[in-house]
């Protein structure tokens, strides 16, 4: 399941651009500052600027022609160079993509922010190990002592890999800095009602109810806690509002076939 980005409209990003920004302790000074360190009247940096200013309104085919232009006057631009992998990937040019995050990050090999929002796009086309290279490299930068999005994406690699022990590791990490992540809060309350540690699983879905809203996942997982406990009158609650709040999802339609197998 992907994060949908804050601020970029096209969900394939499964974490977004200010989502990035705000979750690591500082930006890179380079990639961060550059629109605002370069000399203004550069006519490479103008155009850069404006490609900036157009991928944060979610102007990808805009930003992709003014970064362009920034590139071809002056291809020593790292931040340009990001951007336009952004672009790239919001407009489904992942090929293009790539290889300006390459290029990017020949650039400035260890720059938190190019590395992160490589790695989501590694992810999202199933490379990873490759992006868990990344995200290790993000969390080996001093600018991303608390990197809160780059532990909970190991977490999801280290489930993907059938690792849970692992994966609860990096949940339990990000949940040091982002204590409110509905994502690893239910991963974590998943992970413990395998391993049928059932209070510690109710305890981390009580968290996660309390500030997310109602998901077909989170309701399903309700419903399980709640066979596992013996406790029928929150089972009869959960199936209830997973039914009725979800009533096309997988999960009800397992309820379904459940109750009249």
């Amino acid at each position: 399941m992907n994060i949908r980005p804050r601020t970029l409209r096209n969900p394939r990003l499964w974490v977004g651009w200010m989502v990035l920004v705000s979750g690591c302790t500082a930006q890179p000074p380079s990639v961060a500052t550059a629109y605002n360190e370069a000399p203004t009247h550069a006519a490479d940096q103008q155009y850069a600027n404006l490609g900036h200013q157009y991928l944060l309104r979610g102007s990808f085919d805009l930003a992709e022609v003014r970064l362009q232009h920034a590139i071809h006057l002056n291809p020593n631009l790292p931040a340009a160079h990001h951007d336009l992998a952004v672009a790239y990937g919001e407009l489904g040019n992942l090929e293009a993509a790539d290889k300006e995050y390459r290029i990017a990050l020949e650039l400035l090999p260890t720059d938190p922010t190019v590395l992160y929002h490589y790695a989501t796009l590694l992810y999202n086309q199933g490379r990873y190990s490759e992006a868990e290279t990344r995200l290790q490299a993000v969390l080996a930068t001093p600018s991303a002592e608390e990197c809160a999005p780059a532990y909970e994406a190991l977490g999801r690699i280290a489930l993907k890999n059938q690792e849970d022990s692992k994966a609860e590791g990096y949940f339990k990490k990000t949940l040091e800095s982002a204590p409110n992540s509905p994502h690893s809060l239910l991963a974590l309350a998943k992970i413990n009602l395998h391993k049928n540690l059932l209070p510690l699983a109710q305890n981390y879905l009580q968290r996660y109810q309390s500030i997310a809203h109602d998901t077909p996942e989170g309701l399903w997982v309700g419903v399980l806690l709640a066979r596992a406990q013996g406790d029928d009158t929150a089972l009869a609650a959960q199936s209830q509002r997973l039914r009725v709040k979800f009533p096309d999802s997988e999960e009800a339609r397992q309820l379904y076939a459940e109750r009249h197998h």
